[in-house]
């Protein structure tokens, strides 16, 4: 763009997209689900594999949350 928008104020835009495992939240606003060049990006990611029952602190080292990240950079 011929502008950049952190500069004018609009500030760096946080995280959008939250994690869902079978329509119950897991974690809303997740910063580990899309790199940070990705943070305009706004949306929900619902899985069936993940189990319900899954930490904050095992989200983030789960092999499919990691196969799932690599999915949507690609999208």
């Amino acid at each position: 763009p011929s502008f950049h928008t952190e500069k004018w104020g609009a500030g760096r835009m946080d995280p959008g997209v939250s994690l869902y495992s079978r329509k119950v939240l897991i974690e809303k606003d997740s910063p580990n689900i899309l790199p940070e060049w990705m943070r305009f990006v706004r949306g929900v990611v619902d899985s069936e594999d993940l189990p319900l029952s899954i930490s904050r602190e095992k989200a983030q080292d789960s092999r499919l949350l990691s196969k799932i990240r690599s999915v949507l950079v690609k999208r």
